[in-house]
């Protein structure tokens, strides 16, 4: 019988992973997290979503990090995109305000996960290029890209719409609100650092 060579073929993925803290009376180091899902963007910083364990239907949960060129990895914080905008609110009011308009009224088209599957093979659809070009003149101002902004928002949305029919959470939703309305700078960071 002649001899056949099998070759396997391993596919690598690289998957974006933190270390989780203990939670208060844990005694017994969490397991580290790896990303279900990661998100590269045009200027080499990658957005990972990682399976959550909170909100109303725990399977849809999830926990967004960040890692840009040659930094470690982060977790937002709305006060971090909040910044940005009122910087780039300083140079371009128009172009800015319309933005936040976009990302406002995106939270009403934006839905939650329906699955486990849902959130393992999810798109954003409202931040996709097109949706996103007429605002790219703000890239020049802050620390942050439209693009950046536009998919961290909409993955916090659906993260947002999570959360128990009986008490919704709104924070974003309150928060672009406060924004949009020119509400003085202490609501706008109050509602920025709330912690729920």
């Amino acid at each position: 019988m002649p001899y056949k060579k099998v070759i396997k073929l391993r596919v690598l993925r690289f998957f974006m992973e933190y270390q989780p803290r203990k939670k208060k009376g844990e005694t017994i180091k969490p397991s580290r997290k790896y990303s279900i899902k990661e998100i590269p963007l045009s200027d080499g910083t990658i957005i990972g979503v990682f399976e959550g364990d909170r909100g109303f239907i725990k399977d849809h949960d999830i926990i967004i990090k960040y890692k840009e060129k040659g930094k470690q990895i982060r977790t937002p914080k709305h006060i971090h995109w909040v910044i940005d905008l009122l910087i780039k609110k300083q140079y371009k009011p128009e172009l800015t305000l319309k933005f936040m308009k976009y990302l406002r009224e995106m939270y009403e088209r934006v839905e939650g996960f329906k699955s486990k599957e849902d959130r393992a093979n999810f798109f954003l659809k409202e931040t996709a290029p097109e949706k996103l070009k007429p605002f790219e003149e703000l890239n020049t101002y802050g620390e942050y890209k439209v693009e950046f902004i536009g998919h961290l928002i909409e993955l916090m949305i659906k993260m947002e719409k999570n959360t128990s029919p009986e008490k919704p959470a709104r924070v974003f939703k309150e928060l672009m609100d406060a924004m949009i309305q020119e509400k003085e700078i202490f609501v706008i960071v109050s509602k920025a650092t709330q912690i729920g």
